[in-house]
């Protein structure tokens, strides 16, 4: 069995890895999108097989330290979930 979670958590640090990975290649391919529109000043790339549109996002936030107590009490709203964290032990 303590092999068995051995694998698991092993897997589990590869899999992360590769998705840094591939999250940077993305940011990377987001970013040569961005300049190609810019230089044609356009939002969007329309290719034969793929539509690449760019949108602006406004998202409004406030944070507790910006408002009174009373009110941060009366409109925040709280979630609950599971977080999991796995951290790769430096063996020496």
């Amino acid at each position: 069995m303590s092999s068995n979670i051995d694998a698991l958590l092993q897997k589990w640090n590869e899999t992360k890895s590769k998705i840094k990975e591939l999250e940077t290649k993305c940011e990377k391919y987001k970013k040569l999108c961005g300049e190609i529109m810019d230089e044609r000043n356009n939002d969007v790339i329309d290719r034969h097989n793929y539509i690449v549109n760019r949108r602006t996002i406004t998202k409004s936030t406030i944070s507790k330290q910006d408002v009174p107590p009373d009110i941060w009490k009366k409109y925040s709203k709280k979630t609950t979930y599971p977080s999991y964290f796995l951290t790769k032990k430096i063996i020496s």
